[in-house]
């Protein structure tokens, strides 16, 4: 059987044959313009292969446990009291937020209603920007902009405490009489959770180690466990419906597999640059497009909201390790479904980490601005303008990695990179994970 490179070497290569022998330099040419290792680079970008099993999670391609995550992505019901008045209400008012207010399902799963958009508000102002969440599980070791975790049922948990205003106690208990939840699960939970109890001295309504220490750490071992059971069971949930936000069979993947019409001209001349002069393979590789490791690329602390310079900027990488370290969600905890993987081992809070952010993937990345965790860059080519100047120079934390340094790319040169990227845009999300089959929803 013929590989996909010879296909292409014997149908883009057989012109180039014909007009110049086969003797001709130009007749290896994939296209007429790539060499075999140019090709050879290329094609370890493309396809976007079906999802990995996630082992951490004994839920994640469970058709129930998804169905449970869709309907608690658009569910309010469990969000806490507003801090800062919006859109969304007023200042003490609860169950008014949800995981869609800051990923909107009809935009590419990015915050399109915070204004400004840099960064979002929900319960209140949050210091980054709001990332995609298409193609989220193909990540592999960590998730979210600074690796706050290392498996994503995980990191859906951290929204929760941190952002959303309420606390593991809290989604618990709001999950006692769920009928869906005992479907997917197939367990009671305790009848002491019982939201209607008077008496919740031994299930406090309010209980967690980030939210209320001194309550949780009064508990029984034994109670906390139960509480981080279901909490543990509400990631797992959001996470088999984040399994399903994929997105693939972009004009960049029908290119490399035979169609030389799929891109334009200038598209392709901006691949040859992506995998040469301007080498983001580097950091940008396979077919993610991202090497899910962690960068200082000197992203200056530009706009409102955002972790400001003069109190030390954005620590990234290095301030997550306090989370990641002390949180009990991780793959060295016992939550963890299977006990053969722990991510955590080696990892240290190393300073060099200070200011470093994970590569984010570029799939769909044109219909995901604004850009980088500041969200300061509107455009695409300004992405591209920023780094064809190696990275910013002033007004970040931590050194900027040797990596960084500038392209030199012409002006043309920038236009066909960006027209590039616009390429990698792959299907829509199926309609029907689109759909809020939250309690609240009015559908």
């Amino acid at each position: 059987m013929q590989t996909r490179r010879s296909l292409w070497l014997c149908v883009v290569g057989a012109a180039c044959v014909a007009a110049a022998g086969c003797g001709d330099e130009a007749a290896e040419l994939v296209d007429g313009r790539f060499t075999p290792e140019e090709w050879a680079a290329i094609q370890e970008l493309s396809p976007l292969p079906p999802l990995e099993a996630d082992t951490t999670n004994a839920f994640a391609d469970d058709p129930k446990a998804a169905a449970l995550g869709q309907r608690l992505f658009y569910e309010k019901g469990y969000s806490g009291p507003i801090k800062v008045a919006n859109d969304l209400g007023q200042v003490g008012e609860a169950g008014k937020v949800s995981c869609e207010s800051c990923h909107i399902k009809t935009d590419w799963f990015v915050d399109t209603r915070s204004s400004p958009a840099n960064t979002s508000i929900a319960i209140d102002w949050f210091f980054r920007n709001a990332p995609t969440l298409v193609n989220v599980a193909t990540y592999t070791d960590w998730f979210g902009w600074v690796g706050f975790n290392d498996n994503l049922w995980g990191k859906c948990l951290i929204p929760a405490e941190f952002v959303m205003g309420t606390d593991r106690s809290g989604i618990v208990k709001f999950l006692y009489n769920d009928a869906d939840y005992r479907a997917a699960y197939d367990e009671l939970f305790d009848p002491d959770l019982d939201p209607a109890l008077t008496d919740d001295m031994r299930f406090p309504a309010i209980a967690s180690p980030t939210v209320a220490p001194e309550v949780w750490n009064g508990m029984p071992e034994a109670d906390r466990a139960v509480i981080n059971r279901g909490y543990a069971n509400f990631g797992k949930a959001l996470a088999a419906y984040l399994r399903l936000l994929q997105s693939g069979n972009a004009p960049f993947d029908r290119y490399v597999a035979g169609d030389t019409t799929a891109i334009s001209e200038s598209a392709k001349r901006g691949l040859g640059l992506f995998v040469g002069k301007a080498a983001c393979v580097e950091c940008h590789a396979g077919p993610t497009f991202s090497d899910n490791t962690f960068h200082v690329t000197g992203v200056p602390q530009i706009g409102e909201h955002v972790l400001p310079p003069s109190m030390g900027g954005d620590p990234g990488r290095f301030g997550a390790l306090d989370v990641y370290l002390g949180w009990d969600f991780s793959t060295k905890g016992i939550y963890n479904d299977d006990p053969n993987i722990d991510r955590s081992k080696g990892v240290t809070k190393d300073e060099k980490l200070t200011g470093a952010f994970r590569t984010k993937g570029l799939r769909s990345v044109a219909k995901t601005g604004p850009f980088m965790h500041t969200g300061h860059l509107a455009t695409l080519r300004e992405v591209v303008e920023f780094y064809n100047a190696g990275g910013g120079d002033a007004d970040y934390a931590g050194t900027k990695d040797p990596l960084m340094v500038p392209l030199n790319l012409s002006p043309e040169e920038i236009d066909d990179l960006v027209a590039f990227m616009e390429t990698l845009t792959g299907d829509p999300i199926p309609e029907a994970l689109l759909v809020d089959t939250s309690f609240g929803s009015t559908k």
